[in-house]
């Protein structure tokens, strides 16, 4: 059953693609609310009313770009392999996706805007990074009959598998 959305929530949307898109060409301070508006329609008292500004839809549209990019993440079955199989094949579907040009766009867009706006690092991090970890995550929990003995944390695990996979990479 298909979800129906609102005129409010396709306008929402549309705008945040539009803004997504323009962020990524041209960076936070390359982009005006005039801009977001003449392309995406709309008006300026939307962006306001439904995001607080431009810092707000930037904000959003970092936390959109990143769910985007970490979805295909969720749709992998694993059926019938074992942990280092499902690691396998977990680990190539997360390089495909941070070597991805959009992928590297977005990574370099909100690094760059994070020294002057904390939250956009934040909103990055936890909608990017920290929720490809979670992926790792649930899948060494899913195998953790195959773990015998380790005393380390399987949230830690995650963490470092994701590290070192992106590390060099990014």
């Amino acid at each position: 059953m298909t979800k129906k959305r609102s005129r409010g929530q396709v306008r929402n949307g549309k705008l945040q693609k539009v803004a997504a898109d323009l962020f990524l060409k041209r960076g936070y301070e390359g982009v005006s609310i005039d801009n977001i508006v003449e392309l995406a329609g709309g008006s300026k008292s939307t962006i306001y009313s439904e995001f607080g500004g431009k810092c707000g839809l930037f904000i959003s549209s970092i936390e959109n770009l990143c769910r985007q990019s970490n979805e295909p993440l969720a749709k992998i079955d694993y059926t019938g392999l074992n942990l280092e199989e499902s690691l396998k094949k977990l680990s190539f579907h997360i390089l495909k996706i941070i070597t991805a040009k959009r992928s590297v766009e977005l990574h370099r867009l909100a690094i760059g805007e994070a020294l002057n706006c904390p939250e956009v690092g934040e909103a990055w991090y936890t909608h990017g990074p920290a929720r490809t970890a979670s992926f790792i995550q649930s899948v060494v929990e899913s195998h953790r009959d195959e773990l015998r003995k380790t005393t380390v944390p399987i949230e830690r695990m995650a963490v470092i598998l994701h590290d070192s996979l992106t590390g060099d990479a990014l």
